[in-house]
């Protein structure tokens, strides 16, 4: 047994911005990961924002290092034929090749899929583009943006008023590296096994659209688009002990109509024991919170009757609640609620991850003690736990700092 998983694996990778998340999550887990750079490093090693005082050095982006921890650097200019010649070299000593490049760059280079395969049946070989390596798309330019739009994850992101909404970070790119990740190793098991490598051809649209979960499917059926819901969801109300409140100091999420956890009285309660439950211990309220569940609230949408009287008091029972969480903490609103086991949850900001006492509590974070740049950094985990072949995360490599070693030993 192997102390980690893809111990021996041997990654050569040509990527940008696409698939270096793939790259890393492989390194992770153990495999030699050889990144293969122009010289003066790719589009991700000038974006920042970048380690106080090293702004604008390649060195120093800290999106280039979320997406390459565990990596090698060997710095290769693919435009000069000997370069190319050292760069077929590497590959064909590898398991994997992985690129991101646009369809035909690789090719015309002397390193595609068939030129190398004819020399290494066994190889592996994935390749992560925007629109994949077939049909009327695969040449289009392609940037996260693109993905996420065309994927149809932005139509359904943001409040209904919005434009489509852009989501945090490079979630195309993410996607579509992960699921390139997963087919990797699946082709990487067929090649073990039969000595046949494959290509494993990733298209981030694809990737992208398989995160819409119902929405395709829901086209399908009743020929209506989804459109964006935004903070209340599906329904258009706030209903009481569900979205997100305001806090002292932040937000905490609320779904305690959700069937899990304890139910709304159990919210009045506490709100009644700090003398704060305010006008939910009157009529009409305390009647309708008493059995306001998910199984009464399916049934007043069928009734709607009762509900156009029920929703003229929705406004006054939120507000009470409202009023509630207002007066404490983020912290104590969510220690307590969950010691009450009501479904509340603090809406973490990056200090709150950075302080959280269950990501603490698992030593979670690791610490670089020689970062690429600037002093001991530290840097969030894997997300997984392996027993016995454990991922383990090493930093980032600077700029074209195995390119002697790696090319000597080839």
């Amino acid at each position: 047994m192997t102390d980690r998983a893809l111990e021996g694996v041997r990654v050569i990778e040509f990527t940008d911005e696409i698939g270096s998340y793939c790259g890393r999550l492989l390194g992770d887990l153990g495999a030699e990961v050889i990144k293969v750079e122009p010289p003066g490093g790719g589009r991700e090693r000038h974006v920042g924002p970048f380690i106080t005082g090293f702004e604008g050095e390649p060195d120093a982006s800290l999106a280039f290092w979320v997406h390459n921890t565990s990596k090698k650097s060997v710095v290769l200019d693919l435009d000069l034929p000997g370069a190319q010649e050292t760069a077929r070299k590497l590959a064909l000593s590898a398991d994997i090749v992985l690129e991101d490049h646009p369809v035909g760059y690789l090719s015309a280079r002397g390193l595609g899929y068939e030129q190398l395969r004819s020399q290494k049946p066994s190889l592996v070989y994935t390749s992560v583009t925007g629109f994949g390596q077939t049909g009327p798309h695969a040449g289009w330019a392609y940037a996260d943006i693109v993905g996420q739009a065309m994927g149809g994850l932005m139509t359904l992101a943001g409040e209904q008023s919005d434009p489509p909404n852009l989501i945090y970070g490079r979630q195309a790119d993410v996607s579509a590296s992960i699921h390139a990740a997963q087919g990797t190793m699946i082709a990487l098991l067929h090649a073990e096994a039969t000595g046949q490598g494959q290509l494993v051809d990733v298209s981030a649209q694809e990737a992208v659209s398989i995160s819409q979960e119902t929405a395709m499917q829901f086209w399908d059926f009743h020929k209506k688009n989804r459109t964006r819901t935004g903070e209340l969801g599906a329904l258009p109300i706030r209903l009481p002990g569900s979205g997100t409140l305001k806090t002292k100091d932040g937000y905490v999420l609320l779904l305690i109509i959700a069937p899990a956890g304890k139910d709304l009285p159990d919210l009045v309660a506490w709100m009644r024991e700090e003398g704060k439950a305010g006008k939910l211990d009157e009529e009409p309220y305390a009647s309708l919170l008493a059995k306001f569940n998910m199984a009464f609230l399916t049934q007043l949408m069928g009734n709607p009757a009762e509900a156009v009287t029920v929703l003229q008091h929705l406004g006054a029972m939120n507000q009470e609640i409202a009023n509630f969480f207002a007066s404490k903490t983020a912290k104590e609103a969510y220690e307590e609620g969950q010691n009450r086991q009501l479904l509340v949850g603090i809406v973490s900001t990056p200090k709150d991850l950075a302080e959280n006492t269950q990501l603490r509590a698992r030593d979670w974070y690791v610490t670089f003690p020689e970062a690429p740049a600037g002093p001991a950094v530290e840097f969030p985990g894997p997300p997984y736990r392996l027993s016995e072949t454990p991922a383990l995360i090493a930093r980032p490599p600077r700029l074209g700092e195995h390119t002697e070693a790696v090319l000597a030993a080839l």
